[in-house]
């Protein structure tokens, strides 16, 4: 049985979910247009460093021209303002 949202026809039949495909990068969908930003994650070296030390984005293929050490850490740059993925974490203190 094919599913058919009723109306649709003359825009042949969309993909169900398809507003949530990716539009970042392939592995960590990191993106500068996301709907929270980076400076409101914890996983930076400090609340205020542009530097995320998330392990699967410090690993991500298409960041690693982004790739800086931070005290003998591996860590990505990245946007503070304006830069997402999909392991953004709230930190504590944006809760309170």
């Amino acid at each position: 049985m094919d599913f058919a949202i009723p109306g649709t026809d003359a825009l042949g039949q969309p993909r169900i979910g398809s507003i949530y495909d990716k539009v970042g990068t392939p592995d960590t969908n990191y993106q500068e247009t996301g709907p929270s930003h980076c400076e409101d994650c914890l996983h930076k070296v400090s609340s205020d460093a542009p530097y995320c030390i998330h392990p699967k984005v410090v690993a991500d293929d298409k960041l690693q021209d982004r790739l800086v050490m931070v005290d003998d850490r591996p860590t990505i740059k990245i946007d503070l303002e304006k830069g997402w993925c999909a392991y953004f974490r709230r930190g504590k203190e944006d809760h309170e």
